[in-house]
């Protein structure tokens, strides 16, 4: 598990219509988000995504709320 495939997995949504389609078609389930994210060859914590979210936050210079 990874800050770096949290980073990855962010980039992926914000850049591929059709995976991030796919995602927020499961993110009401829990398991079912963890398993497509999973399958889609990421490995991250919820904490290593919050760290991930800080590093793109830096990166695009957005002040988180």
């Amino acid at each position: 598990m990874s800050v770096e495939s949290a980073v990855a997995y962010i980039r992926r949504m914000r850049s591929d219509d059709d995976f991030r389609r796919k995602m927020n078609e499961v993110s009401e389930d829990d398991d079912a988000s963890w398993t497509e994210i999973r399958s889609a060859g990421f490995d991250f914590t919820m904490k290593e995504f919050k760290l991930a979210q800080d590093e793109i936050y830096k990166e695009y210079g957005i002040t988180p709320m």
